[in-house]
């Protein structure tokens, strides 16, 4: 009697260890969930209508990314530039699929070592209407090697975690991807870089007016390229056609208020197009050399080198049908 006693006590005992055991876990579980999180927030793209960047350091020069229809604007010192919708998608998808990797700070304590302070860190808040769906912080970048590839002579990836803070959370969460170049301090780095774009095969007739008397039209009749009526080297021509058929600056004038005399002008001519017209500017003292176009009149593109205006405003002797003496054709 004593031992069927004795083995239902064990009994009892086991079944109340089990049960300690299965709460105990389930404790540790949720409280593991609650301290490293699977989603830091949740963004629908096709919902955001703006997305505002406080760039370290500057804390009065405010960029503001806002929607307005199916067109993104790029919004800084009040003013409105059209934007790079691919660079702007591009930013949507990663703030979509924004996920924490680790913890790499649990409190206040760590986001000096992190750049977490205010001061040290871009701040990037994204709405969707009336509603905040994100609001984080951008801080440290690391870079680490990744695993080697399968060629045995390929090198390691070179991986790129950046540390990030979300407001009302102490915590420094590590995620995927290089998100201070993508969030940077500089406006233009937002907006359409878009110079012009045209069909070369549709192009007819472009008229090149300079300074003085060194206008010329170059035109298309019968499928041969002419100047003027005279005969234009082909092979240059298609180069050139080439070379400015989409074309892309790389620094805006217009963000310091530089607004040139034009005394170049390009007119584009085709067949099913809409006529694209470029004007271009010198300062050679400055070093200084300024294109616009109608296809994007809202900016002003400037370059301290001559490579891209001599490129699209080129002399007419370049066109032109070279001629050849005998001697060379010997050579």
């Amino acid at each position: 009697m004593f031992r069927k006693l004795s083995n239902k006590f064990l009994l009892i005992l086991f079944a109340i260890l089990a049960i300690v055991v299965a709460i105990v876990f389930i404790h540790d579980s949720r409280k593991g969930e609650r301290t490293f999180k699977s989603e830091l927030f949740t963004i629908d793209s096709s919902a955001v209508t703006s997305i505002t960047i406080y760039p370290k350091g500057k804390a009065n020069e405010i960029i503001k990314l806002g929607k307005e229809g199916k067109e993104w604007d790029v919004i800084s010192n009040n003013k409105h530039y059209p934007a790079d919708s691919s660079f702007v998608k591009n930013i949507l998808h990663v703030l979509a699929h924004i996920a924490p990797e680790r913890v790499a700070g649990t409190d206040n304590a760590s986001w000096k070592e992190y750049d977490m302070t205010d001061e040290a860190s871009t701040r990037v808040v994204v709405e969707q209407g009336q509603n905040v769906a994100a609001d984080f912080r951008i801080g440290k970048i690391s870079f680490s090697q990744g695993q080697r590839s399968r060629n045995p002579r390929g090198n390691q990836n070179m991986e790129v975690k950046s540390h990030i803070r979300v407001a009302g959370d102490d915590r420094v969460y590590v995620v995927d991807g290089f998100l201070s170049m993508m969030f940077g301090p500089n406006p233009g780095q937002y907006r359409n870089r878009m110079i012009w774009r045209f069909q070369k095969d549709q192009v007819i007739k472009m008229t090149f007016v300079y300074p003085g008397d060194s206008s010329f039209v170059l035109s298309r009749k019968e499928n041969k390229w002419v100047i003027n009526d005279q005969p234009a080297d082909s092979a240059e021509t298609a180069k050139y056609l080439n070379s400015v058929e989409n074309t892309v600056g790389s620094e805006f004038a217009d963000e310091n208020g530089l607004f040139p005399n034009y005394q170049y002008t390009l007119k584009i001519e085709g067949n099913n197009m809409s006529p694209v017209e470029i004007n271009g500017a010198m300062d050679p003292s400055a070093k200084k050399y300024y294109i616009k176009s109608n296809v994007n009149p809202s900016s002003v593109f400037s370059s301290s080198t001559p490579n891209l205006f001599n490129q699209v405003f080129p002399g007419r002797t370049m066109l032109s049908e070279k001629k050849h003496t005998k001697a060379g054709k010997k050579k």
